[in-house]
């Protein structure tokens, strides 16, 4: 299977979590807690018919990299 490149801007991030944007998985961070959660799948099991796709270990490392900087970057949002 060809891996698809997982970028930055392929994410939506808010208070309210991160998603994937191509293959909707997503985090979303218990009230209180932004490092505890719930991990949706989406469809990163799922292959192209094309063969190509998305890693899921690769979404999944970017998905928890860019949540950390954002909780970082606004502890206000999350009275950290």
């Amino acid at each position: 299977m060809e891996s698809t490149l997982v970028r930055r801007d392929q994410f939506n991030i808010t208070p309210q979590g991160i998603v994937h944007k191509p293959t909707d998985a997503a985090f979303t961070p218990y009230p209180g807690d932004p490092f505890s959660g719930i991990e949706r799948s989406g469809q990163l099991a799922n292959q192209h018919p094309n063969g190509s796709g998305f890693r899921a270990e690769d979404v999944r490392r970017m998905m928890r990299e860019l949540w950390a900087e954002y909780v970082t970057s606004n502890p206000q949002l999350f009275n950290l």
